[in-house]
């Protein structure tokens, strides 16, 4: 349990001093990764909050690593220990220097996911669910559970049926 921690410690300090980049990465690191690029002061992520922390719960017996990264300059690690807190996140957060994963990715606004499997391939990229259909105007619930069928389907062995979505959301400048 100990070298799995510090696996996981490892792997994005490498990435941050430019020595690997995440497939090179993730073929010995193990779990399905979701990695959940977020901002601060941006009211749609604050509002997915308690939804990702309810994904984390549910998947983490299913040894599902989820990771929030905070791409923007402004999000220094005593904000987002705020912000954490203040919306019950349990992810493990960290901030995004120079947005470096979030240009790896091509993620584009936040709140916005990548999932990558244990050998390292992007398996879904995009929006967590359909409950926001733009900036300002969401359904009253979900209907569709991107991340959530993405997740089911890898862990049993499947094909995700939509593998990129289009986030809705704040840019990521």
């Amino acid at each position: 349990m100990l070298l799995r921690r510090f696996v996981f410690f490892l792997i994005p300090l490498v990435w941050v001093l430019g020595l690997a980049g995440p497939a090179r990465c993730f073929a010995a690191a193990g779990p399905i990764t979701v990695y959940v690029f977020l901002n601060t002061e941006c009211p749609i992520s604050q509002q997915y909050a308690r939804r990702l922390t309810t994904l984390h719960r549910q998947y983490d017996r299913a040894a599902v690593r989820f990771v929030a990264l905070f791409p923007l300059r402004t999000d220094s690690p005593s904000l987002i220990r705020h912000f954490c807190a203040a919306y019950h996140l349990s992810l493990e957060a960290r901030p995004d220097p120079g947005a470096r994963l979030a240009h790896q990715f091509r993620t584009a606004v936040t709140p916005e996911v990548v999932v990558v499997d244990p050998s390292g391939r992007v398996r879904y990229q995009g929006a967590i669910d359909d409950w926001y259909v733009a900036l300002g105007k969401h359904r009253p619930d979900a209907t569709q559970p991107y991340l959530r069928d993405a997740l089911d389907a890898i862990l049993a062995g499947k094909a995700v049926a939509l593998p990129r979505t289009e986030a809705v959301g704040c840019l990521i400048e």
